[in-house]
C-alpha cells in the first residue's frame, strides 16, 4: 500500500508541475470529455527583427561616412580603387560594399561640418 501511496503522489505532482506550466503559458486550453485538461501550444513564427537590421544598416553607413571624412573623398577612393584591382574576391566584394555612396557621402559631409 505504501508503494501505491508513492506512485499515486508521485502522478499528483506531475499533474500538478503540468498544470502549473500550463496556467503559466498563453496557450489555449480545453477539457475534454474524460476531464482532462489539453495544453494546446502556440505556434509562434518566427519574425525578422526590423529594429536591428534598420540600426545595423545605420551603423555601418555611419562607419563608412566616418572613413570617408576622416580620409577625404579623393584618398578614400583611390583606397578603394586599390581593393578593387586585388585579386581575392573577398576583397573585392569589400571594396564595393565599402564603396561611396549618397547616404554615405552625405553622412561624410555632415560630421565634416561637425568636425
Amino acid at each position: 500500500m505504501n508503494a501505491q501511496h508513492q506512485q499515486f503522489e508521485y502522478r499528483v505532482k506531475r499533474l500538478r508541475r503540468k498544470r502549473s506550466k500550463a496556467m503559466q503559458s498563453n496557450a489555449p486550453a480545453f477539457i475534454d470529455q474524460d476531464g482532462y485538461v489539453i495544453v494546446q501550444a502556440k505556434s509562434r513564427a518566427r519574425r525578422v527583427p526590423f529594429l536591428g537590421l534598420f540600426l545595423l544598416a545605420i551603423g555601418f553607413f555611419a562607419l563608412k561616412g566616418l572613413m570617408i571624412a576622416g580620409m577625404g573623398t579623393d584618398i578614400y577612393a583611390v583606397r578603394i580603387q586599390e581593393l578593387f584591382g586585388s585579386t581575392s574576391i573577398v576583397t573585392q566584394i569589400g571594396a564595393w560594399t565599402m564603396q561611396g555612396d549618397a547616404v554615405s557621402l552625405m553622412m561624410a559631409e555632415n560630421i565634416q561640418k561637425i568636425l
